[in-house]
């Protein structure tokens, strides 16, 4: 019978951390290096004077399903909130609340209302809005056009104002591409509007952490994987990987690993510097 594959797993956060208990679910001997101290990369925590501190994914959709099914695999959906039906505030400084709201409609028409309401920009500009957001749903994901250009390039094209641009459409964007719409891809701001809000009336529900985030994620991967045999190395930063046979060598301060696989899971700029030639 042969044994079971020996699958290293090359950074701690959220991307890590799932590839490491699919890996363990599928059977492998999972070893997990994290050069932190603790786990769950940018979603991390820190205890100071009596109160915690959060860094990283504050919220999250009904749409994310796969994030969703992770914390379902670490038991911790009772950790979280999950709005029943979208209802989200956008303030403005000494100016009018609106709300982004959603109906029972279908889409588009679900957020048609909030959108026809939306005080932060005129009349006008609004109706302009909703009909851009429709022709948004009618673009094609799988069209490799839609990344070669800026999303408010194409903005520009339907006639949203930067006023439009600043006070709605970055509103949604940069917090999902953490850029503005100006720099974002209109490849990606595509699929978070067709996703997020176009797909189904319910997708764009908003859900969040009840408690900080290390316990969310970090301490409960931690207990999971280890309680599964897998091998968790904290303060392990890994200098290089290189082939071997048929295999890889992780090279770390102190002394190397093998491996028959391992999965990178590091920011890019890390990655880019580990990858062997």
């Amino acid at each position: 019978m042969a044994s079971k594959p020996r699958v290293m797993i090359i950074g701690g956060g959220l991307a890590g951390l799932s590839a490491a208990v699919a890996c363990l679910d599928a059977g492998a001997r999972v070893t997990l290096l994290e050069a932190r101290t603790c786990l769950g990369g940018a979603t991390w925590s820190t205890h100071r004077r009596g109160l915690w501190i959060d860094n990283g994914q504050h919220v999250f959709l009904r749409c994310f399903d796969r994030y969703r099914a992770f914390l379902h695999r670490l038991g911790v959906e009772d950790r979280v909130h999950l709005q029943r039906r979208l209802s989200m505030p956008v303030l403005a400084p000494g100016g009018p609340t609106s709300w982004l709201r959603r109906n029972g409609l279908p889409t588009p028409l679900h957020l048609a209302g909030s959108l026809l309401r939306f005080a932060h920009l005129p009349p006008a500009q609004r109706i302009r809005a909703a009909l851009t957001a429709r022709k948004l749903g009618q673009l094609r994901l799988d069209d490799p056009k839609l990344d070669e250009r800026s999303f408010g390039s194409w903005l520009a094209e339907q006639g949203q104002s930067p006023l439009a641009v600043e006070r709605f459409w970055d509103l949604l964007i940069r917090p999902t591409l953490n850029l503005s719409a100006t720099e974002g891809s209109l490849a990606l701001a595509t699929r978070v509007f067709q996703t997020g809000l176009l797909e189904s009336n319910e997708a764009g529900d908003v859900g969040y952490a009840t408690v900080p985030l290390q316990r969310l994620h970090g301490d409960p991967a931690l207990c999971l994987l280890e309680s599964g045999g897998a091998r968790v190395e904290l303060r392990s930063r890994v200098s290089r990987i290189s082939t071997a046979g048929n295999g890889f060598v992780v090279g770390l301060r102190k002394g190397q690993i093998e491996a028959d696989a391992v999965i990178l899971a590091t920011p890019h700029p890390e990655a880019a510097g580990l990858l062997p030639a």
